[in-house]
């Protein structure tokens, strides 16, 4: 109960991606499963200090990006959203939390979806403002964050 409410955990399952800190890197409103356990073993990989392919970009960006939470709206059988979770994720551990994921499969949190009005997946919310629709990648997400051009290290 302690741990639940300093998280604000309202929905189960809710998995939590928790520095030593207590800064909540990722969170997960779903169950990975199909498609979605890729993106989720990328995560759990890189939180654990794996390799982190966009960790140079961010680092480098970091200062130009104000603190932000994606919401990435989500369905089992999309054969697009794993990329656009993997990119999200990976910038939220990269960021150190300063970016934060929020991945929501919209089928078992309906309400969310239908809050976010989210017809189609994968659909991204930028801090409940900005919407990205569709297959978008890690450049386009890294712009509308900074609001402008980006630096990019490879």
């Amino acid at each position: 109960p302690e741990f639940a409410k300093r998280y604000d955990v309202q929905r189960v399952p809710t998995i939590l991606f928790v520095d030593e800190k207590g800064v909540e890197y990722v969170r997960y409103l779903a169950a990975p499963q199909a498609g979605e356990i890729q993106p989720f073993v990328q995560t759990i990989f890189a939180f654990a200090g794996g390799p982190n392919y966009y960790e140079a970009t961010i680092q480098q960006n970091l200062a130009r990006i104000q603190p932000s939470t994606l919401k990435i709206m989500i369905t089992m059988s999309c054969p697009y959203c794993p990329q656009v979770v993997t990119t999200a994720n990976l910038f939220a551990i990269a960021s150190k939390g300063k970016i934060r994921s929020v991945v929501v499969d919209i089928m078992a949190n309906q309400d969310i979806g239908q809050y976010y009005d989210a017809s189609g997946v994968p659909y991204t919310i930028i801090n409940d403002q900005k919407t990205l629709r569709g297959m978008v990648g890690p450049n386009e997400i890294l712009r509308a964050l900074i609001g402008s051009n980006i630096k990019v290290s490879y």
